[in-house]
């Protein structure tokens, strides 16, 4: 890292212009006269022309070599002469009525080595699943700096949540709502000190994949029961079904019929031990993988079989 300064040298000079020759009184050999009653400005720099502003108003440029020449009234003027890197140089100067003053600038560039007291790297995951939070690092690879280092953040897209970490070295952020979008966090980093040569600006990505449904319960069959023998064969479908789908769970729900029929010899109680021994004992069934329960009454006594997938939630009452 390279800091460069610049800095003026500053002469003034005054001295009576009284009998002066023409020659010294024209300007720029453009055969104007001096004005009477009028003071001298004269102005050099090196090694280049500067703009010469006084009280506000540009009158022309520095002289190089020569200095430039400028008539003012008697009395107290601001001067001012802009350098390199807007450095300015300003001084209130005095005209007398024939006398000229002399202001000689010299530019002195100063130049300092050294090197840059942070080097950033900054770190996110590649992709996270809709809903989990990302966090950014930055890691300073220079640990010997003594200036304190400025995190600014910013996230796109804009209305995604920093949850936590603003002018830290990290942050949190929250992708609820963003799947199938690229969270990109952006970190501008400075010391307020050696921005012009050290500030760094970096950004990383991260891919926020879209979470995938979730699995629904799926209603295999509901009938009335009749005799428990009609009753095996849409249990053997069942059970043919829970075989093709060894990670799912089968949800079995009763219903108690209110016919005199169904009070007398169609009971949920006990159709349900025979419907759990039979899926169990004759079909081998791991009886951790069936639910039999009792939603109430309908007119005949009813099952009701559902599959249900991993993940997925059992039905509720209606």
């Amino acid at each position: 890292m390279r800091k460069i300064r610049y800095n003026f040298l500053f002469v003034l000079g005054l001295m009576l212009t009284l009998g002066l020759t023409n020659g010294f009184a024209q300007r720029n050999d453009n055969k104007i006269k001096r004005p009477k009653n009028m003071g001298i400005l004269t102005v050099k720099t090196s090694p280049v022309a500067y703009p010469v502003k006084v009280n506000d108003q540009v009158l022309g440029m520095s002289g190089v070599g020569s200095p430039a020449e400028f008539y003012l009234t008697p009395g107290f003027h601001r001067l001012e002469i802009e350098g390199p890197d807007g450095k300015t140089f300003t001084k209130e100067i005095e005209i007398r009525k024939d006398v000229k003053n002399c202001i000689c600038l010299k530019i002195v560039e100063e130049t300092t080595s050294r090197a840059c007291p942070y080097n950033i790297r900054l770190d996110g995951p590649e992709r996270v699943m809709e809903g989990d939070l990302i966090t950014f690092a930055s890691f300073n690879a220079v640990t010997t700096g003594a200036i304190p280092v400025n995190y600014k953040w910013t996230v796109a897209p804009n209305n995604l949540t920093i949850t936590s970490g603003l002018g830290t070295p990290s942050i949190t952020v929250d992708t609820t709502g963003f799947g199938g979008q690229t969270v990109t966090a952006d970190l501008d980093v400075n010391d307020g000190v050696y921005d012009a040569t050290c500030r760094q600006q970096i950004s990383v990505p991260t891919i926020v994949e879209r979470k995938p449904p979730l699995p629904t319960p799926r209603r295999f069959d509901e009938f009335e029961s009749i005799s428990f023998d009609d009753d095996k064969a849409r249990l053997d479908a069942f059970v043919i079904e829970l075989q093709n789908n060894p990670d799912s769970q089968g949800y079995i729900i009763m219903y108690q019929g209110t016919d005199r029929n169904s009070v007398r010899a169609r009971r949920v109680e006990l159709l349900s031990k025979r419907t759990l021994d039979y899926l169990v004992k004759s079909r081998g069934i791991d009886p951790r993988r069936i639910v039999i329960t009792n939603w109430g009454t309908r007119l005949k006594t009813t099952y009701d079989l559902w599959i249900i997938p991993p993940g997925a939630q059992p039905p509720v009452p209606e």
